[in-house]
């Protein structure tokens, strides 16, 4: 039985402050758990057909904002919900070779006030730029969606409809990263291959390389680590066994299982096919939030009492939309999260080489090579 929950277990994971005073916030957790659990709770939502890719660091960021006015027991659970973490504003490591950058900001109706506490750490913890709008008027979800498309090289244009008359406050956080890979794939060898996707078999273009990764290979799953030329990032692929039903793992994807397949990568001659793929969602992360434990925010009985003394607030609607594009170049992803709150009242020897031909469904992770966190997770089963 062991034995078989450990096969299961790795073969998941190859397929890859304002609280309250009576509230003691745990003690800071890992960015990597909070990754993982997120993007598990959201892949339940989406379903067996559905293609996955959302950005842990952006959700991080925007409910990291959001904590910082809870009080009691939403506190507690915002808190938990994020692993204790707060993804505060931090150097992403940007240079003249990618760009990887973050912005916040906090959009306000007219006559709604923060406290001074709360914006002051917005401002110094996070970043973030206040502006105050007329939200009664179209043109206020206009400057919103604006501003998320001047921060994601317009690679996402739209994050808001419109606000509702009790809509008080929008956070938003946009993440925009583009890299090229250490060692691009040449583009004459790309060519017409079958993805053996849920719903059907599709043709694709399929990149190829041949060349020395970082590698694993674990009772039938594969795993490679696709660097960036920063050398910071790396692009995870994991790859499970054909006919492998990945609903059926992923839920036993967590952070230690994550942790040692990362370890068992080895430097190994591999011949990579990858497909070319251009991927847009969007997805609504109530459900997914409380399926994370948190309720009380979106309740009457909220406590967003560090936030504003002028009303009652509750959390209202949570959405995150991301980009992504892999080509023979690099990878250029992009991804905002707006959260809206409501007024309420080394290798030894030379090694076979391997062949791994990524033409089915997998899971990919863009990450700190340094395990400073998850920036985009994925689940591709379709193209």
């Amino acid at each position: 039985m062991k034995l078989n929950m450990k096969i299961a277990a790795m073969s998941a994971l190859c397929c890859m402050t304002a609280c309250g005073q009576k509230y003691e916030k745990p003690s800071e957790g890992s960015a990597t758990g909070f990754a993982l659990s997120f993007f598990r709770s959201v892949n339940e939502q989406a379903g067996k057909a559905g293609n996955v890719v959302v950005s842990p660091y952006s959700a991080g960021a925007a409910l990291s904002m959001l904590a910082e006015g809870a009080a009691g027991e939403t506190c507690m659970e915002l808190d938990m919900a994020l692993n204790g973490c707060l993804f505060k504003d931090v150097d992403l490591g940007g240079n003249d070779t990618i760009v990887v950058r973050s912005a916040n900001s906090v959009w306000l109706d007219d006559g709604f006030s923060l406290k001074d506490s709360y914006s002051g750490t917005l401002r110094k913890d996070y970043g973030a730029s206040v502006f105050s709008r007329d939200f009664s008027s179209p043109s206020a979800a206009d400057d919103i969606n604006a501003w998320c498309s001047e921060n994601t090289e317009g690679k996402i244009e739209q994050i808001v409809d419109k606000l509702r008359p009790d809509i008080a406050m929008v956070l938003v956080n946009a993440l925009y990263f583009n890299a090229p890979w250490q060692d691009a794939f040449n583009e004459e060898l790309t060519a017409e291959r079958i993805f053996q996707g849920v719903s059907g078999n599709v043709p694709v273009r399929m990149m190829t390389r041949k060349a020395y990764y970082s590698y694993a290979e674990y009772d039938g799953c594969q795993l490679i680590k696709i660097p960036y030329s920063s050398g910071r990032y790396s692009m995870y692929v994991a790859l499970p066994p054909a006919g492998m039903d990945m609903e059926s793992v992923i839920p036993y994807l967590g952070e230690s299982l994550y942790d040692a397949a990362m370890g068992k990568l080895s430097r190994t001659e591999v011949v990579l096919s990858l497909p070319k793929f251009k991927l847009e969602t969007s997805v609504v992360l109530n459900d997914a939030l409380m399926e994370m434990g948190v309720s009380r925010a979106f309740s009457s009985r909220a406590d967003f009492s560090g936030i504003s003394a002028d009303r009652s607030l509750a959390l209202d609607l949570v959405k995150q939309k991301c980009y992504i594009e892999v080509s023979e170049k690099g990878t250029e992803a992009a991804a905002v999260t707006s959260v809206q709150v409501r007024a309420t009242a080394l290798n030894p020897g030379r090694k076979p080489v391997a062949v791994m031909t990524v033409d089915r469904p997998f899971l990919f992770f863009i990450a700190d090579n340094d395990g400073a966190g998850i920036l985009f997770a994925g689940k591709v089963v379709n193209l």
